[in-house]
């Protein structure tokens, strides 16, 4: 077999064949490992051992899930950027520890999207490399307290305060998250307020929790906000109907100290190539090698006609899109539409297909599957919108590249038909929209 016909997945695989590759065309080695890592689907060689690399960490002797948290920062005024990129390894996927809707229900959370089955990334670009690498500790603090507790954010917050009212709180509390467990349907209250501001207010914190029937537990695990600037945990749940906490605090406490980023030991790589992961790698070669089953073509058997209000009949595609993919299409919509207010050409297409693809949500889930104050998270309710009057190269290929990977998505769960044909051609205006933005 020829070395041109060998398409290698591993780096050891790569090696082998630049060695193979270098003999044939008499060409260097450091030549014949670029070209062995195009070969497998990367750039170059470099980017290839940034997706590829296999080196054991000490928790995968104990932890077998990986996953990759990257955040891109970019400093104009001293022309640098790059990539911080930390890998952590957890006991269960990160897909059972949340869903991706979840992602909401927690400060450290919130900006972060999926780009593969084993990576994270922050959708807002920073402006220092110290910024983007605190988002990505704060992100692994959380994920490393969820795979300790198996408990999921929420946004609950009533559920976890005496008599159901938030302003029935415990005095001092700052910082804090609502945690709730899926098998007892009970909650627990994070508060992370400053340590020296919670042991000032001791006696009147304890005083609430006799009052109230409730119990403060202090973990010897420091905490998730800020535990390098003072922060602290405490655990507040209700005495009889909360979460027990003192399993919590014991799973808490087998944990290593908190990462922080003065102790950071996570990737830090220029901007390009951007890092694709092992997981990205793996399932986009399972996609390419599955045989593909051509879609009919024949006009409107694969659509479906539905009445819109004020406009009319319409069709949209049969069967359905799961609740996490049209979650995490909306993520990636709004992602940019969140800074191209000022360029009209993408900004009222992604409202238009927003606004067509949470029609067919409507359609899709009944208001038992899918609640309207879920439903309109879907596509809607985006924060943080910037008003600038352009954006980098390299900001305008990330969001062309989440444009692409809506089209992806969106392809995986709908059949061929003339109104997704349709709203993938805005998709593509959209692009082209704002790869000529300057």
């Amino acid at each position: 077999m020829s070395s041109e016909a060998i398409r290698p997945t591993t780096l050891e695989g790569i090696k082998r064949l630049a060695k193979s590759l270098k003999v044939e065309r008499d060409i260097r080695h450091v030549q014949a490992l670029d070209v062995a890592s195009q070969a497998a689907g990367f750039q170059n060689f470099r980017h290839a051992s940034n997706a590829l690399r296999t080196a054991p960490a000490p928790e995968q002797q104990i932890f077998g899930h990986r996953v990759f948290l990257t955040a891109y920062w970019e400093h104009r005024e001293k022309s640098a950027s790059g990539r911080e990129t930390l890998t952590i390894w957890l006991s269960s996927p990160w897909t059972d520890l949340l869903t991706p809707l979840q992602f909401k229900n927690h400060r450290a959370l919130v900006g972060f999207r999926k780009e593969g089955p084993d990576h994270l990334v922050y959708e807002r670009q920073q402006n220092i490399q110290s910024h983007a690498r605190r988002f990505v500790c704060a992100a692994a603090r959380v994920f490393y307290f969820m795979d300790a507790t198996k408990l999921c954010p929420s946004q609950g917050y009533s559920r976890a305060f005496p008599g159901g009212e938030s302003s029935n709180a415990i005095p001092g509390h700052d910082h804090g998250s609502v945690w709730y467990d899926r098998n007892t349907r009970r909650y627990l209250f994070a508060d992370e307020p400053y340590e020296a501001a919670a042991e000032g207010r001791k006696l009147e914190r304890e005083a609430w929790a006799k009052e109230n029937n409730f119990v403060i537990v202090k973990p010897e695990w420091i905490g998730m906000y800020n535990p390098d600037g003072g922060s602290r945990l405490y655990l507040v749940a209700d005495k009889t109907k909360g979460i027990p906490l003192s399993p919590v605090a014991a799973a808490l406490n087998n944990l290593p100290a908190p990462i922080i980023e003065s102790t950071w030991n996570g990737e830090s790589e220029p901007m390009k190539p951007f890092f694709v992961s092992p997981g990205t790698v793996a399932k986009a070669a399972a996609v390419k090698d599955k045989p593909q089953t051509p879609h009919k073509l024949n006009g409107q058997r694969n659509s479906i006609e539905y009445v819109q209000t004020f406009v009319g009949p319409k069709r949209r595609p049969v069967g359905w899109t799961p609740i996490e993919a049209h979650a995490e299409v909306g993520r990636l919509l709004k992602s940019v539409l969140v800074v191209a207010y000022n360029r009209k050409g993408v900004y009222n297409r992604i409202n238009a297909i927003r606004s067509e693809l949470d029609e067919w949500a409507q359609r899709e889930y009944s208001n038992d599957e899918l609640s309207l104050e879920q439903l309109n998270k879907l596509y809607y309710q985006e924060s943080g919108t910037t008003f600038l009057r352009s954006i980098t190269e390299s900001e305008r290929k990330r969001h062309a590249e989440s444009l692409a990977q809506v089209k992806i998505i969106l392809g995986e769960h709908y059949p061929d038909c003339p109104p997704l044909r349709t709203l993938f051609k805005k998709v593509d205006a959209t692009v082209k929209s704002l790869t000529s933005w300057t």
